[in-house]
């Protein structure tokens, strides 16, 4: 959420040096997904862009979410033009990008643009603090705790987006491109322009849009669609910079987790609200208050997502696991189960939602993030490389 692509906000990398850490085993490329856009939507995005064809939401998901069906036509400029099951990819997404990633599988399941696709043309997703069960942080910024969707005005969400990139000392209006064709229909010459005149209802009232995506109610949603393949390799990498106070040791006390003194200071907030302060008055999904479904369960996190969202997805749907660990396994990482592993237990390093990707070119408070980043997509090329093999 409020990503950005290849050229934006001064050149600055959205994943940091992660990208160069694959060149030697992989064809690498990068993606730009609209910021705020579904996981639906913005897997038509991402299938458009790797394929090298125009952008189609499909003709029954546009009419009921009420924006236009055709998006940007990327021909000609496509990724992997010969993308197919005898040539498949490697997907890794951070974020919500991982959500993005499933999705884009199940369409390709379904034949959605009608291409003769399959699950297979994916041969390996990897989840980077992905969003897998959902955020309890978008219940901060924009989502009804009860339904998910969201409250206010669109453009507040815009808004927060713009705020947001501009913490970092960027000018988010000189080239901030927030992928909105299908909502607007027309081109604004500066994204404040955009956000006076962006108040379209059925994206307000509606569930298509990312902050409804990533409440627990819209992964929960998204994991009853979408089926773990049992010839895809799931991996997921797990970031928390949150720890738990003494007394939440003791048992039966309230669980508290506090940040870090070395967290971005973009976190900081948002990582106090998901350690200490949410709550919820009702159940936001079915089965919570029980098990891995609890407060408590989700109150470690990395300033922007729970850890134990991060793992697996497991709110809904049947998606098999095959354990905790990635490296130095004693038995073999098996395709259609889902694997995952602490950074820390990887790098021996901690990093909060933004250093495992851009902070760690930007790290004041933990210099070291950057080598460590660098090394934790060593290894993760390493093991795709022994996958593939």
């Amino acid at each position: 959420m409020f990503g950005w692509g290849p050229g934006e906000l001064g050149g600055l990398p959205y994943w940091g040096d992660a990208l160069a850490q694959f060149s030697a085993a992989f064809a690498t490329y990068e993606a730009k997904c609209g910021p705020i856009s579904s996981f639906h939507d913005r897997a038509c995005e991402l299938f458009a862009q790797i394929k090298g064809t125009r952008v189609d939401y499909g003709e029954a998901h546009s009419l009921a979410a009420g924006h236009a069906r055709w998006f940007r036509d990327y021909a000609r400029r496509g990724f992997v033009s010969d993308w197919s099951e005898e040539n498949p990819i490697i997907l890794v997404g951070h974020s919500a990008g991982a959500q993005t990633c499933l999705q884009l599988q199940r369409l390709l399941a379904q034949d959605f643009w009608g291409l003769d696709t399959n699950a297979n043309w994916i041969k390996a997703i990897v989840s980077v603090a992905g969003v897998l069960n959902g955020s309890t942080l978008a219940y901060q910024f924009a989502c009804d705790k009860r339904s998910g969707k969201l409250v206010g005005t669109p453009n507040s969400l815009i808004g927060f987006a713009l705020s947001f990139v501009r913490k970092a000392n960027i000018d988010a209006n000189e080239n901030y491109d927030l992928f909105l064709d299908q909502w607007t229909r027309k081109t604004y010459p500066t994204n404040d322009d955009l956000m006076r005149d962006f108040d379209n209802g059925a994206f307000l009232d509606g569930e298509d849009n990312l902050a409804f995506d990533l409440t627990l109610q819209g992964c929960y949603k998204a994991n009853q669609l979408f089926s773990t393949n049992t010839d895809t390799y799931y991996l997921s990498i797990v970031t928390s910079k949150t720890s738990p106070t003494w007394i939440s040791r003791l048992p039966f006390a309230p669980k508290q987790y506090y940040p870090d003194s070395s967290i971005n200071l973009i976190l900081l907030g948002p990582a106090l609200y998901q350690g200490v302060a949410v709550a919820f008055d009702q159940p936001p999904i079915p089965g919570w208050d029980a098990g891995n479904l609890t407060i408590d369960a989700w109150r470690e996190n990395d300033g922007a997502v729970s850890s134990i969202s991060q793992r697996y997805p497991f709110t809904a749907g049947l998606h098999p696991v095959g354990g905790e660990g990635l490296f130095a396994r004693v038995i073999a990482i098996d395709k259609g189960k889902w694997y995952f592993e602490r950074a820390e237990q990887i790098v021996q390093r901690r990093f909060d939602h933004f250093g495992v990707v851009v902070g760690a070119k930007l790290a004041k408070l933990d210099p070291e993030v950057e080598d460590a980043q660098k090394l934790l997509y060593r290894n993760i090329s390493s093991l795709l490389t022994e996958l593939r093999e």
